[in-house]
C-alpha cells in the first residue's frame, strides 16, 4: 500500500515537471505579449480555491523561478566561471550552484516584493500576508521575462569579442525597457494613473530597488570576510 502512495506520487510528480513543457513557454509567452492582461488573470486566480489557480498557466513564484534556472542552466553550458572575490560570502553566494541561483531568486524577487509593496502604498491599500499576495504575483509574472533576458545579456557579454558585447548590452537594455514598460502599463490599469506619473512612480521605484539591490551585494562582499 506504502509503495503505491509512493507511486502514485511519483506519477503526480512526473506529470507536473512534464507540463512544465507545455505551460512555460506559453505563460512566457503570455506575460511578454499581454502584461496586463496577465495582471488581471492572476486577480482571477488569486479568488479561486488554491488548489484550482493557474491551471491554464504556471504560478508566478515558479516562473520566476523556472526563468532564472534555464538561464543558470545556459549559463553552465556556455559561459566561463564567473569571478568572485574569495571571502566567506563571496564564497557563499557564487562559489556554489545552489549559491549563485539563490542569491538571484532572491534578488529579482526583491524587485517583485518591492515593487507588489510600493504598489499598494501608492493606490492606499492596507498591506498584510494576504493582500500582499496578489501584487507580488502579478510582479512575479513581470519580472520573469525580465529574469531571462537580462541574465542572457550577461551571458552573452562575457563571451568575449566586441560583436559579442554589443549584442549582450543591447539585450539588457531591451530587457530594462520592456520590464519597465510593462509594470508602467501594469500600474495604470490598476491604479488608474496617468502616463507621466506612472512612468516617474516605476521608474524610481526601479531605480532604488537597483541601487538598493547593487548596494547590500556590494556591502556583503566587502565586509563578508
Amino acid at each position: 500500500m506504502d509503495f503505491m502512495k509512493i507511486l502514485r506520487s511519483f506519477e503526480e510528480f512526473l506529470y507536473e515537471i512534464m507540463s512544465w513543457l507545455v505551460f512555460y513557454p506559453r505563460t512566457l509567452f503570455r506575460i511578454l505579449r499581454h502584461p496586463v492582461a496577465m495582471a488581471d488573470y492572476t486577480l482571477r486566480e488569486m479568488g479561486k480555491e488554491q488548489d484550482r489557480q493557474f491551471a491554464e498557466a504556471i504560478s508566478p513564484p515558479l516562473t520566476l523561478i523556472l526563468s532564472l534556472l534555464l538561464a543558470h542552466v545556459a549559463e553552465l553550458i556556455f559561459a566561463p566561471p564567473m569571478a568572485y572575490p574569495h571571502n566567506r560570502i563571496g564564497q557563499a553566494i557564487f562559489g556554489s550552484e545552489q549559491g549563485l541561483l539563490l542569491f538571484r531568486c532572491v534578488c529579482f524577487s526583491a524587485y517583485a516584493l518591492v515593487a507588489a509593496a510600493w504598489t499598494m502604498y501608492r493606490t492606499r491599500q492596507r498591506v498584510d500576508r494576504d493582500t500582499l499576495r496578489g501584487p507580488f504575483y502579478i510582479q512575479s509574472y513581470l519580472a520573469a521575462p525580465f529574469a531571462i533576458l537580462f541574465s542572457l545579456s550577461s551571458l552573452v557579454a562575457r563571451e568575449g569579442g566586441h560583436t559579442l558585447h554589443i549584442a549582450g548590452l543591447v539585450l539588457c537594455i531591451a530587457s530594462v525597457v520592456w520590464y519597465i514598460g510593462a509594470r508602467m502599463m501594469v500600474y495604470r490599469h490598476l491604479s488608474g494613473a496617468g502616463l507621466l506619473r506612472s512612468s516617474a512612480i516605476v521608474i524610481t521605484n526601479f531605480v532604488l530597488t537597483t541601487v538598493l539591490i547593487l548596494g547590500a551585494t556590494t556591502l556583503l562582499l566587502k565586509f563578508g570576510q
